[in-house]
């Protein structure tokens, strides 16, 4: 089943602070089991989602790629962030 993650409210970290993490790990196209995502800000600052064909598939990424990628730059989701995860019950990509 098809697993989402979305993190929002990210106060002070920019889409270039995203650019940045997404340069020190595998480009989307090449991560095992994304399906797709977006990234974006608002005046509550940056905004991402993504989709995964599983909750392991996320995991993985997360351990493997996205943790020493934030160690790398120094970047991290600010303790003001917000953070919701869950199985998808349908999930439609054009």
């Amino acid at each position: 089943m098809a697993f989402v993650t979305l993190w929002t409210s990210m106060h002070g970290v920019t889409i270039d602070d995203f650019r940045k993490v997404s340069s020190e790990h595998n480009s989307p196209q090449d991560v095992d089991g994304l399906l797709a995502g977006a990234a974006g800000t608002d005046e509550n600052g940056l905004n991402v989602v993504s989709i995964w064909q599983s909750k392991a598939h996320q995991e993985r990424f997360a351990a493997e790629q996205l943790f020493p990628a934030f160690q790398a730059t120094g970047i991290s989701p600010p303790a003001s962030a917000v953070n919701a995860e869950y199985e998808a019950g349908e999930v439609y990509i054009r």
